[in-house]
């Protein structure tokens, strides 16, 4: 059972009411680990992460405790701490007894708000309109416990899903993340099974990791975008884009012409990133409505979980409003799942369900 998980539930809520997506327990590894055992530092109750629209994204970090070991100012001090660690934005604490005026004041000071439950609640209501009803099948715990049950059912998936639900979040560059997620993606190939419903919950969670990335990246590649250029000059400079620069892609070009060459293949095919012609269709795509990418991170884990949930017609109806919230939503969804499909070669049935999810089918 999950420890505090009234609490962490009120903090999903307070999420999705913001359009802000809800990850929780998710594990913090130092990113210079040394060991060759990866050791885990501590993890982060709640992690909201608001996905690049008008604005670059934005993480709040929520840490529960219905117990307190340690006095609200010293909680805040670690708050802080591990906001500085994750480069995340703020955090709030929510303890199970009041703090002190003066605590909570040098707690403002941090980027720590320190509430109780009955604080959060008057501070979530003021501020999210949607606060005061369940919003999504985000709030669904047992479909928290189904999914985190993955690894267990299926060892094979076991690394992929604790990348997926720890170092993939924390991630704080676009194209790093991206390489990273397609890499490991293409590692669990034959894995996953479009008839099951965990699954296909994971498939869209990936989506979500994937459609993160990608909305810091043309945000930021809109800035030097020029929808003048001819094909042949996009191309080019997305490739160096994605690759972390020119310097980047020609040394891994050089690397992969010598390994095939000690292979005893004499003309090495190109070095391109997965599937990449309909690579860069879809982000060609995306820099039509570059700030509206993000938008569709939230009904997409929304529908991840719908997945392993009893559907109703209420959740259906608000989980309908944000995939009509613009329209982009849908076109990107299934867009995004095209290429993801072609660069994995996952089962395409994975798409088809998605689609067909989408309209309640």
């Amino acid at each position: 059972m999950i420890k505090d998980i009234h609490q962490k539930l009120k903090a999903v809520r307070y999420c999705v009411a913001l359009g802000i997506v809800p990850h929780m327990e998710v594990v913090v590894r130092f990113s210079s680990e040394v060991s060759e055992t990866p050791s885990n530092i501590t993890d982060i109750d709640v992690l909201g992460i608001k996905p690049c629209n008008d604005s670059p994204s934005h993480r709040i970090i929520f840490d529960c405790k219905t117990l307190n070991k340690m006095s609200a100012i010293n909680r805040a001090l670690w708050a802080k701490g591990l906001v500085d660690l994750t480069h995340s934005d703020e955090a709030f604490v929510i303890l199970s007894k009041a703090a002190p005026e003066a605590h909570r004041l040098a707690g403002n000071s941090l980027g720590v708000r320190l509430f109780t439950e009955k604080l959060f609640d008057s501070f979530a209501h003021t501020v999210a309109k949607d606060y005061a009803v369940q919003n999504s099948y985000l709030e669904n715990l047992a479909a928290w416990e189904r999914l985190a049950e993955i690894p267990s059912k299926q060892p094979a998936l076991y690394d992929f899903w604790a990348y997926l639900t720890a170092n993939a979040l924390l991630e704080t560059h676009g194209t790093q993340g991206l390489r990273s997620l397609m890499a490991k993606s293409k590692k669990i190939e034959g894995e996953l099974d479009p008839t099951k419903d965990s699954h296909r919950a994971l498939f869209n969670l990936i989506l979500v990791q994937f459609c993160h990335y990608l909305s810091e990246m043309v945000r930021d590649f809109h800035n030097i975008f020029n929808p003048e250029m001819d094909k042949k000059e996009f191309e080019k400079i997305v490739r160096y884009y994605v690759w972390g620069g020119k310097e980047n892609y020609d040394l891994r070009q050089k690397l992969k012409v010598a390994l095939q060459n000690a292979k005893g293949i004499a003309e090495a095919e190109p070095f391109e990133f997965p599937a990449w012609e309909k690579f860069v269709e879809l982000f060609r795509t995306f820099l039509d409505a570059p700030l509206l990418l993000g938008s569709v991170c939230l009904p997409l884990k929304d529908l991840a979980f719908r997945e392993v949930s009893t559907p109703t017609t209420e959740l259906d109806r608000r989980l309908t409003m944000r995939l009509d919230s613009n329209s982009r939503v849908r076109q990107f969804i299934l867009a995004s799942a095209s290429y993801f499909i072609d660069a994995t070669r996952l089962p395409r049935e994975f798409k088809d369900q998605l689609s067909k999810n989408m309209n309640f089918g």
